[in-house]
């Protein structure tokens, strides 16, 4: 009887044929009914595969629009983009972006740092250009003062010479000089050293450096008297009194050179600036004769505007009073007008009232 009813009733196909039971129940009644699921199961497999199949596209496609528009909002806010929670590795699509926008950031990058470079060098190269050229001056400058006091120095005379050969001879052999000679070889030196400050003093004042050279002449004097001194201390021993008194005579005289030159040095100065103020008051002469031509000028400038000035007002006053003559002359006329009119109106009207009378 259960068969027949089982036969009897119209089957359907369900949703959930596809499904398998997991519990120990069904599966111990499932190997009885195992035959006719498997009928049933043709009939609906072919419908729910091609449901999924269009499940499956449209979920494709909402992932394709999805990860397109999450580009563009990474292009736009210049963001890295993600990785897809389904997807387990990004598209080619993304990989090509990612690669475009890092060659165009190193691209970037590189042009920066060469820039950078480029602004390093020229700024290094041109503080170098002028470290060389300050050195270069200086050494020029320092040349150039050697030069001019190489060539400023006048030729010695040859007794120097002579005892410059003997000092140097003195160092191998002690000599012995006698009073006579010491006395004439001073004579000598004390005439060439003047000659040597005058001769310096000349030169100083044409070149503007008097006080130095001097100095270095006073340098060099004393030092040639102090290697005297050691010749005659090793030579006679007993004339010390005597060479001392020598070299305070020639230190006295050495000073007064030095004063003389200082004061004819200080001489041609107030000259020149005596001269510059001369130069100075003529200048201002003739800058204040010339402000005085232009004050005379201006006033006679002022004078020509203001007459000018008074004469159109004086036109203009004259023109105002005729017009105030000829306006009331016209006044008087109109008023005169004015009272003839009303007598012939006045008339009119008497003549109008004796016709209507009569008529």
């Amino acid at each position: 009887m259960a068969s027949t009813v089982i036969s009897s009733v119209p089957t359907t196909a369900s949703r959930f044929a596809l499904l398998q039971v997991e519990s120990d129940s069904d599966s111990e009644h499932g190997k009885g009914r195992s035959g006719q699921g498997a009928s049933r199961s043709q009939a609906s497999g072919g419908r729910s595969s091609a449901n999924e199949k269009k499940r499956q596209k449209r979920r494709k496609r909402k992932e394709q629009q999805q990860s397109e528009a999450n580009e563009l909002r990474n292009l736009a806010f210049k963001k890295i983009p993600q990785k897809s929670s389904h997807g387990g590795c990004l598209s080619q699509h993304e990989q090509k972006l990612q690669t475009a926008m890092q060659k165009d950031s190193q691209e970037e990058n590189w042009q920066e740092w060469r820039q950078r470079d480029e602004q390093l060098t020229s700024e290094m190269f041109e503080a170098d250009l002028e470290k060389a050229l300050l050195l270069s001056k200086l050494e020029y400058e320092e040349h150039k003062k050697e030069y001019e006091n190489v060539e400023n120095t006048p030729p010695q005379p040859k007794s120097v010479n002579k005892k410059e050969k003997k000092n140097q001879q003195g160092k191998d052999k002690p000599l012995t000089v006698s009073l006579k000679d010491f006395q004439s070889d001073s004579n000598i030196d004390n005439l060439a050293k003047k000659h040597e400050d005058l001769n310096s003093s000349q030169s100083s004042n044409h070149d503007g450096r008097f006080f130095s050279r001097l100095e270095d002449d006073v340098h060099r004097i004393l030092e040639r008297e102090k290697r005297r001194v050691q010749l005659t201390d090793n030579s006679e021993t007993d004339n010390g009194t005597s060479c001392e008194h020598k070299q305070a005579c020639r230190t006295a005289v050495f000073l007064n050179v030095l004063k003389d030159g200082k004061m004819e040095q200080l001489k041609l100065e107030l000259e020149k600036k005596d001269a510059e103020i001369e130069q100075l008051k003529k200048t201002i002469t003739e800058w204040e004769a010339k402000y005085k031509e232009v004050k005379t000028r201006n006033a006679r400038l002022l004078k020509m505007m203001q007459e000018g000035e008074m004469k159109d007002k004086a036109e203009i006053l004259l023109e105002v009073d005729e017009s105030q003559i000829i306006k009331n002359e016209l006044t008087v006329q109109v008023t005169a007008l004015h009272a003839a009119l009303e007598q012939e109106r006045s008339k009119v009207k008497l003549l109008q009232a004796e016709l209507t009378k009569y008529q």
